[in-house]
Protein backbone atom coordinates (compact mmCIF):
# COMPACT_ATOMS: atom_id res chain seq x y z
CA UNK A 1 0.00 0.00 0.00
CA UNK A 2 1.10 3.31 -0.87
CA UNK A 3 1.29 5.72 1.61
CA UNK A 4 2.24 9.44 1.94
CA UNK A 5 3.27 11.38 5.60
CA UNK A 6 4.61 14.55 6.84
CA UNK A 7 8.26 14.34 7.27
CA UNK A 8 9.87 17.31 8.90
CA UNK A 9 8.54 21.02 8.76
CA UNK A 10 7.67 20.97 5.21
CA UNK A 11 9.12 17.99 3.65
CA UNK A 12 6.73 14.65 3.03
CA UNK A 13 7.93 11.00 2.47
CA UNK A 14 6.42 8.89 0.03
CA UNK A 15 6.51 5.39 0.41
CA UNK A 16 5.73 3.15 -2.89
CA UNK A 17 6.41 -0.69 -1.72
CA UNK A 18 5.87 -2.44 -5.22
CA UNK A 19 8.01 0.25 -7.05
CA UNK A 20 11.00 0.17 -8.17
CA UNK A 21 13.42 3.19 -9.28
CA UNK A 22 11.93 4.00 -12.62
CA UNK A 23 8.54 3.73 -10.83
CA UNK A 24 9.18 6.05 -8.27
CA UNK A 25 10.87 8.91 -10.46
CA UNK A 26 7.67 8.55 -13.01
CA UNK A 27 5.22 8.85 -9.61
CA UNK A 28 7.32 11.91 -8.18
CA UNK A 29 7.68 13.59 -11.83
CA UNK A 30 4.20 13.51 -12.16
CA UNK A 31 3.77 14.95 -8.43
CA UNK A 32 5.85 17.48 -9.86
CA UNK A 33 3.96 18.54 -13.01
CA UNK A 34 1.06 18.73 -11.14
CA UNK A 35 2.21 20.54 -8.05
CA UNK A 36 3.70 23.32 -11.05
CA UNK A 37 0.18 23.36 -12.91
CA UNK A 38 -1.60 24.36 -9.54
CA UNK A 39 -2.41 28.28 -8.56
CA UNK A 40 -2.93 28.79 -5.34
CA UNK A 41 -4.90 31.51 -4.00
CA UNK A 42 -3.03 34.22 -2.39
CA UNK A 43 0.11 32.49 -3.30
CA UNK A 44 -0.12 31.96 -7.07
CA UNK A 45 1.75 28.80 -8.39
CA UNK A 46 4.41 26.84 -6.56
CA UNK A 47 6.89 24.05 -7.46
CA UNK A 48 7.67 20.97 -5.69
CA UNK A 49 11.38 19.38 -5.16
CA UNK A 50 11.88 15.43 -5.21
CA UNK A 51 14.39 13.03 -4.11
CA UNK A 52 14.08 9.61 -5.35
CA UNK A 53 15.76 6.41 -3.09
CA UNK A 54 15.00 3.04 -3.63
CA UNK A 55 15.77 0.19 -1.57
CA UNK A 56 18.45 -1.74 -1.86
CA UNK A 57 19.38 -0.01 -4.97
CA UNK A 58 20.37 2.90 -2.94
CA UNK A 59 20.33 2.07 0.80
CA UNK A 60 21.01 -1.61 2.38
CA UNK A 61 18.40 -0.09 5.67
CA UNK A 62 15.58 2.39 6.59
CA UNK A 63 17.84 4.66 7.88
CA UNK A 64 20.37 4.72 5.40
CA UNK A 65 17.50 4.99 2.77
CA UNK A 66 16.30 8.03 4.52
CA UNK A 67 19.32 9.59 4.05
CA UNK A 68 19.77 8.47 0.62
CA UNK A 69 16.63 10.27 0.21
CA UNK A 70 17.17 13.07 1.87
CA UNK A 71 20.69 13.95 -0.19
CA UNK A 72 18.72 13.49 -3.80
CA UNK A 73 16.10 16.07 -2.23
CA UNK A 74 18.89 18.33 -1.39
CA UNK A 75 20.98 17.68 -4.74
CA UNK A 76 17.59 18.48 -6.69
CA UNK A 77 17.44 22.15 -4.43
CA UNK A 78 20.63 22.99 -5.07
CA UNK A 79 20.80 22.42 -8.64
CA UNK A 80 17.58 25.14 -8.97
CA UNK A 81 14.59 23.69 -7.27
CA UNK A 82 11.29 22.33 -9.32
CA UNK A 83 13.21 18.97 -10.07
CA UNK A 84 13.49 15.18 -9.50
CA UNK A 85 16.60 13.95 -8.59
CA UNK A 86 16.99 9.99 -8.12
CA UNK A 87 20.04 8.76 -5.59
CA UNK A 88 23.66 8.27 -5.83
CA UNK A 89 24.26 4.77 -5.71
CA UNK A 90 27.49 2.52 -5.78
CA UNK A 91 26.70 0.91 -8.92
CA UNK A 92 25.63 3.99 -10.87
CA UNK A 93 26.80 7.82 -11.95
CA UNK A 94 26.00 10.54 -9.59
CA UNK A 95 22.91 11.45 -9.03
CA UNK A 96 21.12 14.17 -12.04
CA UNK A 97 18.95 16.27 -11.52
CA UNK A 98 16.51 17.52 -14.00
CA UNK A 99 14.09 19.94 -14.50
CA UNK A 100 12.22 18.19 -17.32
CA UNK A 101 11.76 14.63 -17.54
CA UNK A 102 9.44 14.49 -20.44
CA UNK A 103 11.49 11.88 -22.40
CA UNK A 104 11.58 10.06 -19.51
CA UNK A 105 7.55 9.46 -19.17
CA UNK A 106 7.35 8.65 -22.83
CA UNK A 107 9.93 6.05 -22.97
CA UNK A 108 7.75 4.59 -19.71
Amino acid sequence: MDTAARYGGDEFVIILPQADTEGALLVAERLRIRVEEMQLPGFGQVTSSFGVATFPNHASSRDTLVVAADRALYSSKNAGRNRVTVAESPLLPPPVATADLSDTLQRL
